[in-house]
């Protein structure tokens, strides 16, 4: 069956239909979404940040009091404390949800998630959270349109992966601050940069690439209780480092900065980025072409994002038949949302209808927010999101929001035909139309192979 190009758009490569927007299907426009949401207002601007912060400082300093006092009134303050900092970030996720369903760039939100997976973070501790609340914002979405060599280096400076790498605690063996304060050199950023963010894991590089790159990112680190980025020469270590051939001086902010630039436009890193990239919007297994003509634009261009973008969407490979990629938990979650034309103000509401059916059916359904297993980030293969056990989870949530979708009163076929248009198997729609009450309709809907996969 062919379908339309505003299809393939929508469910492939965007977040799925909403019924009051028209979908996206010219390439240009696509691509030109992607500088309309980097320059969006972030949900972590300095205000937020800052409540965060605040809401934080106050948990950490009511905790200390606690320890000192160990009274019963002190550790009920310390819940409340706890209490109001939670809300604080699930204030954060929630409003990142709403963001999703009321998008009309959905590739470039889609990017968006991409990037943040590619550079992975995930919440370490309680302190840890509120930096990880801003990482996305602030070191991933103002350079979606940018080069990928200055997202690179925002994420190395941004506190959540300093922090999430241990990067914050590492000091050149040879500077003040390993003697003074019993530092040493921590290796993890420097390696993940070269397996997972730029080179790859299969890339021709060394051991002893891995200790040059982590002896140049030595000074990076923060600042105090504030948790901003901060270079400190007395971190640093001096001299000099070969890092695939090319020598770099240590303890010199900007020559770390000319290392990751180096490590951002090498033929590798083209090789690896052009890789994810396809495999993650077309196929586990995609087309050796696609992969070649994204590698050859990161190459041509020094890894300019849009005009990667452009490159991905422009390939005829692109469009070719859905059903190669499982929709991962996160994207069932907003595509079902989006196809009943939800918006965030419902989702803030103290009756919210899909309580429980958003962020802790995520937690369930194995992708809770800001908690990827590991630096690699959420797995791309279809079988890691669809087996038994997985299966089971999502038909449970699909009999739950079948649920809530029927108590707003929705017909359930227009539902199937909002979020699927043309895509729409002829059986789901039978079985759907045939259902002898509307939650069973939904539920149909959002458990089937239509709806589950892209």
């Amino acid at each position: 069956m062919t379908l339309q190009k505003d299809t393939i758009a929508a469910l492939r490569f965007g977040l799925g239909f909403r019924p009051d927007q028209r979908g996206e299907r010219d390439p240009e426009a696509m691509v030109a979404g992607l500088a309309a949401v980097a320059a969006e207002r972030p949900i972590v601007d300095p205000e937020t940040d800052a409540r965060l912060w605040t809401e934080l400082r106050e948990f950490r300093d009511a905790k200390k009091a606690d320890r000192k006092m160990k009274s019963a009134d002190m550790a009920g303050e310390v819940e409340d404390e706890r209490k109001e900092f939670r809300h604080a970030l699930h204030d954060v996720w929630s409003a990142s949800i709403a963001r999703q369903i009321e998008a009309e760039h959905g590739f470039a939100e889609r990017m968006a998630r991409f990037w943040a997976n590619h550079f992975s973070v995930s919440i370490k501790f309680p302190a840890h959270a509120s930096r990880v609340a801003g990482f996305e914002d602030q070191a991933i979405r103002p350079h979606l349109a940018g080069r990928f060599s200055e997202m690179l280096q925002a994420v190395a400076m941004h506190p959540a992966m300093l922090v999430f790498l241990d990067q914050h605690r590492s000091a050149g063996p040879s500077s003040p601050a390993a003697s003074r304060e019993g530092l040493g050199l921590n290796e993890n950023l420097g390696r993940e940069i070269l397996e997972l963010h730029t080179l790859g894991v299969s890339a021709p590089y060394s051991q002893e690439d891995v200790i040059a790159l982590a002896m140049l990112l030595t000074g990076f680190t923060m600042r105090g209780r504030k948790g901003t980025f901060v270079y400190r020469e007395a971190y640093a270590e001096p001299g000099r480092f070969t890092l695939l051939g090319e020598t770099y001086r240590g303890a010199d902010q900007a020559e770390t900065l000319r290392a990751l630039e180096a490590l951002a436009t090498h033929p590798a890193t083209a090789r690896h980025i052009a890789t994810k990239l396809a495999v993650h919007f077309v196929d586990d297994q995609p087309p050796a072409e696609l992969v070649s003509a994204l590698e050859a634009d990161f190459r041509r261009t020094g890894g300019d994002l849009a005009s990667l973008s452009r490159t991905l969407l422009a390939h005829p490979a692109a469009w070719g038949p859905l059903g190669g990629k499982v929709r991962q938990p996160q994207e069932i979650v907003v595509a079902a949302l989006r196809a009943a034309g939800v918006d965030g103000k419902t989702l803030a509401k103290k009756n919210d209808p899909f309580k429980g059916l958003t962020l802790n059916a995520l937690k369930d359904l194995g992708q809770q927010v800001n908690r990827a297993p590991g630096p690699d980030g959420w797995p791309e293969a279809s079988a890691e999101w669809i087996n038994p056990g997985a299966l089971a989870i999502r038909l449970e949530w699909a009999a739950r929001m079948g649920e809530a979708l029927a108590a707003l009163q929705l017909d359930p076929r227009s539902y199937a035909e909002t979020a699927l248009r043309d895509a729409l198997d002829p059986n789901t729609a039978w079985a759907v139309a045939a259902a002898a009450e509307k939650r069973e309709g939904f539920a149909l809907v959002l458990a089937s192979p239509d709806f589950n996969r892209r």
